[in-house]
Parts: structure tokens; sequence; C-alpha cells
């Protein structure tokens, strides 16, 4: 597992085993490295830097070496490893308050457009499952609808087609990701009546047996990710600074490492 350690206000990257031990520095630079990603093939990792002035995207190997700057214009954060391991998706930042997604091809380092500029950049990220065919999303469409703050969690196709809502209440719900086998979506949801704190919940992929995990005390910037077996979660918020592992079958929850006074760890991502 990977994981930002914030030690006296700057972020780096360290790898862990499950279970605590074994920890790894794998950056050390003055400048923020945040948002690591693991590649599918667990061989690589795509995070967001700012040691060339603004945040742009790197790659390096599982090891910490080899590595790379893929992006160079704008400013640059959120990567997301494509199923392929060919493309990686990410959030840039590019005019007062409006955030768009784009995708790069790191065979060509050609980028292309994905999304519309849009100001919710904490909610509209893009989740694409495990076999490449769908995408889970926070929908404003019911928002507009509604004329109220609720959003919810879609899935479509690829291409676009058979966009299908998978929550439907008057609350916001975002940030969707696959179970790594595409049975399951976890989510965010403030569907316990504060719109500014979130549990999270898990459902089937066709929106049925939804499941709180969690009691609602996570905020809009908590980070999550499935254990490559999809029974286990690590989740980490900003806002308190630690991460948790929770079990889905017995509902325990343990911290995943024991961190001194001042220190912050956040952003988990599991080695698939």
């Amino acid at each position: 597992m990977m994981f930002n350690w914030v030690e006296k206000s700057n972020p780096d990257i360290y790898s862990i085993c499950p279970d605590g031990s074994d920890m790894i520095q794998l950056t050390d630079d003055p400048s923020e490295d945040v948002d690591p990603a693991w590649s599918p093939d667990g061989r690589r990792i795509a995070f967001a830097s700012s040691r060339s002035g603004n945040r742009q995207i790197y790659v390096m190997d599982a090891d910490g070496e080899a590595l790379t700057q893929i992006t160079f214009d704008f400013e640059n954060d959120r990567p997301i490893w494509l199923p392929s391991g060919e493309q990686i998706a990410f959030r840039t930042t590019a005019g007062i308050g409006l955030r768009r997604w784009r995708i790069i091809d790191l065979s060509t380092n050609e980028i292309t457009k994905f999304s519309e500029p849009s100001p919710d950049h904490f909610y509209q990220t893009p989740a694409w499952s495990p076999d490449g065919q769908r995408i889970a999303y926070m929908s404003l469409v019911e928002k507009a609808e509604r004329n109220n703050g609720s959003s919810q969690i879609h899935i479509r196709n690829i291409d676009g087609t058979n966009d299908v809502a998978l929550t439907n209440d008057a609350w916001t719900n975002i940030k969707p990701i696959w179970s790594p086998d595409g049975s399951k979506i976890a989510f965010l949801s403030a569907r316990e009546g504060n719109d500014n704190i979130f549990a999270l919940y898990v459902m089937d992929m066709d929106g049925e047996n939804v499941r709180r995990l969690t009691e609602p005390s996570y905020t809009e910037r908590a980070s999550f990710t499935w254990s490559p077996d999809g029974q286990q979660i690590a989740i980490g918020d900003i806002a308190w600074g630690r991460i948790h592992i929770l079990d889905l079958d017995s509902g325990e929850e343990r911290e995943l490492v024991v961190l001194q006074e001042g220190d912050t760890v956040l952003a988990p991502s599991w080695q698939p």
C-alpha cells in the first residue's frame, strides 16, 4: 500500500505492508509529492508534485526509481490509471475556479480532453471499471432537475451510452470507486442528514444492497482504496490525518500506522 506522510507540512510518498510493517520512503523532495496511484500491474506509481514550480504528473517505478515527468502545462493533479495501464487520467486547473479531466497516452504523450471545465472540483472524479467497459461518476443532472444540493452516482458505458443512476436521494453522493472484481462500488454519501459530513457506503454495481461501512465522520476530501481481494477498504481524510482499514465482512476497523504527534497520513492506494 502507498500513502502520503505529511511531516512539517511537506508530504512525501511512502509504501507500507497492510499490517503496518516494512514502511519505505519513496520520495524525498522539498516540494509536495501527493496523490499516489498504483498502475494496474503494480509496477509503477503515478503522483502529482510541485517540484517543477506548479503541480504536474510524474511516474516512477514501484521502488521510487526511474522518475519521469509526463505533464508540463497548466496545473495537474489527481492521476488515475486507466485499466489498460497505457493511459492516465488527471485533473487540470486552467482558469479561475474551473477544473477538467484530461487523459495522457503514455506511449505517445498525446493528451486528450475527457470532460468539460467544471467548478465541482472535489466531486466529478471518473472511475473506470476494472474491465474498462464502464465509468462510474457523480452526476449533477438530478441536482439541476430538483434545484437542490443532491448529486447522484451514475454509471455509463465507455462510449457514453446506457447512463444509469445508481443512487436516488436528496443528498450528496460522491467519489465512486469500483471493487477489483467490478461487482461493487464504494462511495461517500451525506445521506445521514448533514450535507458536509460523509459516511462510506458500498453497493452492488446495479445500485442494490446499499450498506453503510462507517459512521458519518469524513469530509469530501476523504480518499479510499480497495484491497486486491475486495475484502477490505483503506480510507484516509486530511481532516483527521489517519488511515483506517475496514474489514467488510466483520466490520472491524484498525489504524494502518501509529503516528508521532503532529504527523499526518492520508491518500491510501492499495497495490493491485
